[in-house]
């Protein structure tokens, strides 16, 4: 598990940490403590960026492995899930909750 801080460069975010719901523009920085669920999205009609910190490092060679695997999961919903559940097992982290944007939160 890692903290998180998320410095908003571009556009608007929505994020959601444990209960609390916050909408950040350019500028804004957000904390995820380790072991708080969250999630975020873009919430602008245009591309967005932001820089993301963790602590302790390591977390990264998730998102490397899930581009990687989703790529050679192509259009099946079923590979893709099973990426997912593989490599979060292997990464010790829990994706919880709809994809975002899509039902409550963030």
């Amino acid at each position: 598990m890692t903290d998180e801080g998320f410095y908003v460069l571009e556009g608007t975010f929505g994020f959601r940490v444990g209960e609390e719901t916050v909408e950040a523009t350019a500028g804004a920085f957000v904390f995820a403590p380790k072991g708080i669920e969250h999630a975020y999205r873009n919430k602008g009609p245009s591309p967005a960026k932001m820089l993301i910190a963790m602590s302790p490092p390591g977390l990264e060679r998730y998102f490397e492995e899930l581009a990687q695997g989703l790529a050679g999961a192509g259009d099946s919903a079923e590979a893709a899930m099973e990426v997912r559940r593989a490599l979060s097992e292997e990464h010790d982290i829990e994706v919880v909750g709809p994809p975002p944007g899509q039902g409550a939160g963030a």
